[in-house]
């Protein structure tokens, strides 16, 4: 069975993608120059000086030291990040992925509109403190794009609009908005953080050319060619370089093509055509995993990115939504589903075990699905 469901095939380098150097850290006789302390999971030694804070880990962002040692525990080797969450779907900073729902016509509770016309909600069950915010923003239209793109460490609420190819981004610093054309019809946006500097980056792929473009928070536009029509974008970072690389999922040939920012491209054929991509780092080590969930059997098939190995599990029945996070903070990846039938989320936390949780009315759309196509 194992070797049906999944072959792995290395692409030819037809784009060149030059190796990430990591810049050494040191302090008296301790040297790190990988960028991740031990891969990953582990931990590094030299002198006085000991450290096994990882990305995710709940030592990341403090400051570590020993001797005349000092350094910032969480994305090492030249990184800087801004903010103490690296959990998707982060609305309160706290390192947790919130429940969360985006409403696409709140009509029937009569309320007002609001920014530029607004008449779509969201809704925020906040793991920090278990309050709960609503905010009036976008049309039934839009699409959902949250993601953090102001670099505070907390996800911005914000969407696209297709029919004008523009986005508008809610700050979760002082809730005011800005918008910005970026895109055409026919794009799907899909903002991940490409070059690494803790700001997701406005970007969309144009399916008829194969094409995406991104909006560097950095500065700069990128123009690449990658993907084909039908194709669906599942960015993420596969190398563990600290940037998101640029991915697709190819469902008529159930095939995940990533291109990634350090190690090259390279492609892997898991899963059947109606499967759904539910990439994510679900084993904790630093990169995302090629994942699908399978709506026939409620199943999920998580492949591993350290060795290609995989396994699967049940989670769900087939008419819910997955929509997976990081919602216990541990740095890895929860299994969920959002059951539109009676409102319910369903979690399978890595440290917290099961949770059983209602929150939404029929017709809500789970946040943390708005990227598995």
């Amino acid at each position: 069975m194992k070797n049906k469901l999944l072959s792995l095939f290395v692409l030819a380098a037809f784009v060149f993608c030059p190796a990430l150097t990591a810049k050494a850290q040191s302090g008296g006789d301790f040297v790190i120059k990988r960028s991740v302390v031990a891969g990953g999971g582990g931990r590094s030694s030299g002198g006085d000086f000991g450290t096994a804070s990882t990305v995710g880990q709940p030592a990341a962002g403090t400051i570590a030291s020993g001797g005349d040692f000092r350094i910032a525990g969480g994305f090492w080797g030249g990184q800087t990040v801004s903010g103490s969450s690296n959990a998707p779907f982060d609305f309160d900073g706290d390192g947790k992925t919130d429940i969360s729902v985006f409403r696409p016509d709140p009509a029937a509770l009569t309320e007002k509109t609001s920014l530029l016309g607004s008449n779509s909600q969201w809704w925020i069950l906040r793991s920090s403190d278990g309050g709960n915010n609503a905010f009036t923003f976008g049309l039934p239209t839009d699409v959902p794009v949250p993601a953090d793109f102001t670099g505070d460490g907390r996800a911005d609420i914000a969407f696209w609009r297709p029919g004008v190819g523009t986005w508008f981004v809610l700050r979760s610093e002082d809730s005011s908005f800005f918008a910005f054309p970026f895109g055409a019809v026919g794009d799907i946006p899909s903002p991940a953080d490409f070059d690494g500097d803790g700001r997701a980056d406005p970007a969309v792929f144009r399916p008829s050319t194969g094409t995406w473009f991104i909006l560097k928070s950095g500065g700069g536009t990128d123009i690449t060619q990658f993907g084909a029509v039908g194709d669906k974008p599942t960015p993420a970072d596969f190398d563990g370089d600290g940037r998101d690389d640029i991915a697709i999922y190819r469902p008529s040939q159930a095939q995940f093509w990533q291109l990634r920012s350090s190690l090259g491209a390279i492609a892997y054929q898991f899963g059947t055509p109606t499967d759904r991509p539910v990439t994510g780092d679900f084993t904790g080590d630093g990169r995302a995993d090629v994942a699908f969930w399978r709506p026939a059997t409620g199943e999920w098939f998580i492949l591993r990115s350290e060795d290609n190995s995989f396994f699967s599990f049940p989670f769900g029945v087939s008419s819910d939504v997955p929509a997976a996070g990081d919602f216990d903070g541990d740095g890895r990846f929860d299994p969920a589903v959002f059951r539109p039938s009676s409102n319910q989320w369903f979690i399978l936390g890595s440290t917290s075990g099961v949770r059983i949780t209602s929150f939404g009315i029929a017709g809500d759309v789970p946040v943390p699905s708005v990227y598995n196509p």
